[in-house]
């Protein structure tokens, strides 16, 4: 199968690579995101009180990731995608913004290309780089050749939410149906 290389996924790897030379990079299981964005980009991870479909922001000045209190203790696995879908901002975006950027609960659909803003680009950049960090190709690849495609095994496996998975698979071509949210996260 041929491997992913853009922009998002490169700077993903890359990070992976740069924690992996310094921490212990467990070679299976989660991936420890809040411990790469503490320890390696050096990002405060706070989860607060935020506003209804606001899934996370980035605070580049005060370097803090705040995450929706509510949501993460709902859904620990989204937590961890929001935290990594910050720090994809901050790896990937922190000379384009001035300093605070939102992710929205609707950001996480997917935008007709045409349709797409400067922001909404960003936004889906954010996400490719998030799924590339916590779900590595190459992990992923030896997982379903192991394992098969199974949704939810892997999702629990790679600590992260059904819907996640369902798209990373969808992505990486081992899956045909396109992933629906109200397939695996009916409450969101």
């Amino acid at each position: 199968m041929a491997t992913t290389d853009d922009r998002e996924t490169a700077a993903a790897r890359g990070l992976l690579e740069r924690y992996g030379a310094v921490y212990d990079l467990p070679a299976t299981g989660p991936v420890p995101v809040e411990d790469i964005a503490e320890s390696l980009c050096g990002l405060h991870v706070r989860d607060v009180p935020l506003d209804p479909g606001v899934s996370g922001m980035l605070l580049l000045q005060r370097r803090e990731i705040h995450v929706n209190a509510l949501e993460a203790g709902l859904w620990p696995a989204r937590r961890r995608f929001t935290i990594a879908h910050e720090v994809g901002h901050w790896e990937l975006h922190r000379d384009e913004i001035e300093d605070v950027t939102v992710t929205r609960t609707a950001d996480y659909e997917p935008a007709a290309p045409k349709e797409r803003s400067p922001e909404q680009v960003r936004e889906r950049e954010a996400n490719r780089f998030a799924a590339e960090l916590l779900m590595p190709e190459p992990r992923m690849h030896d997982a379903v050749g192991r394992d098969g495609a199974d949704v939810l095994g892997l999702a629990e496996a790679f600590g992260v939410s059904a819907l996640s998975m369902a798209w990373r698979l969808y992505n990486l071509g081992y899956v045909k149906r396109r992933p629906r949210r109200d397939d695996y996260d009916p409450g969101l």
